[in-house]
């Protein structure tokens, strides 16, 4: 485990704003928290050290609805756990769960197309560490994490930081060569600013700033503020696997926004249709949240759940057992190769 300083209230107020507008200015960031802008940017940068939170880029959910995503179940043989920093390792490989359920391990893999994901599968399925897999392909992407907050902020600072978010608007275009070089530029600090962008993408600094907005506006880019389990206050991670009848599924999306546990929402292939990542504060929160779910949305049925013991890969960023992030392996699907 790190040494680290003690988060405090104004650290979980930056950790708050960055949650709702990963890219407003330090000084508005500090107006929210109570501090000045460079204080802000200093107890940030801590946070930061620490692997207590960081700024991830990843796909957003309107072009992973272009392209192809698919959870992976993996039972493996006894001994071969190092397959677990093989796949670390691997671009495709956006998340790792180890869980307690049917499987031993849960990943959210991603490619450009089905054939691509095919032909990965039947690869990692082929090595002789592992014995089973099972995977569900997505067919809609319908909630992501970028909901979630710390909550330590109040309604009036939400809104001075709505200012600084970027209006969601349907996908005009895919990204071409030079948004790609931009996201690239941007995946080891999705903080980092237009100037610096321009100086290495070798667009203006007004360029790289209107690209960036129409990227995350149209949802092809996502930048969000990630925290560690031990600073959430959120420690267990469960899965369910849910059936939905298809009539129901605009009630199912409707009431997401009732549930902030919900980190990722996915109508996927397969008897049960929709698969969630939940972050709860203790394990006897599962069937409370289900049979809320099942009231609330018509025909909801939990089929199957597993509770996550770690993630050691989460949207690419490296995680250690606390779930501090230790380090970055950058994901493949925003690459000139794979579009």
């Amino acid at each position: 485990m790190q040494n680290c300083d003690v988060p405090d209230a104004v650290d979980f107020r930056i950790v708050h704003a960055l949650q709702a507008a990963a890219r407003a200015p330090w000084d508005v960031v500090g107006q929210v928290a109570g501090v000045s802008g460079p204080t802000a940017a200093r107890r940030w940068e801590r946070l930061r050290r620490d692997g207590l939170a960081w700024i991830v880029t990843y796909p957003g959910a309107t072009f992973l609805n272009t392209q192809c995503t698919a959870f992976v179940e993996v039972q493996i043989h006894s001994g071969a756990i190092d397959l677990v920093a093989t796949l670390a390792r691997d671009g495709k490989v956006a998340t790792i769960q180890r869980v307690a359920g049917d499987s031993d391990l849960l990943l959210t893999v991603m490619t450009s197309d089905l054939d691509t994901l095919g032909d990965w599968v039947q690869e990692l399925a082929a090595s002789p560490k592992v014995a089973r897999t099972r995977t569900r392909v997505v067919m809609q992407v319908f909630g992501e994490s970028e909901r979630w907050r710390v909550s330590a902020l109040g309604d009036e600072d939400e809104s001075v930081l709505a200012r600084y978010r970027a209006r969601h608007r349907p996908m005009s275009h895919s990204p071409d060569d030079a948004d790609l070089a931009l996201i690239a530029h941007l995946a080891l600090d999705g903080r980092r600013s237009a100037v610096d962008l321009a100086a290495d993408s070798g667009l203006s600094a007004p360029t790289v700033r209107r690209r960036l907005e129409s990227l995350v506006a149209e949802r092809i880019l996502s930048i969000r503020c990630e925290v560690a389990h031990v600073l959430g206050g959120w420690p267990v991670t469960a899965n369910l696997w849910a059936r939905v009848r298809p009539q129901a599924l605009t009630h199912l999306m409707d009431a997401l926004a009732e549930f902030p546990q919900i980190r990722v929402c996915c109508e996927v292939t397969g008897t049960a249709n929709i698969l969630m990542t939940v972050w709860l504060r203790r394990i006897g929160e599962l069937p409370i949240l289900e049979s809320d779910l099942e009231t609330v949305v018509p025909g909801f049925i939990v089929v199957d759940r597993a509770v996550t013991f770690d993630t050691p890969k989460r949207l690419g960023s490296l995680l250690d057992r606390s779930g501090r992030c230790t380090d970055f392996h950058p994901l493949e699907l925003l690459t000139a190769e794979s579009v």
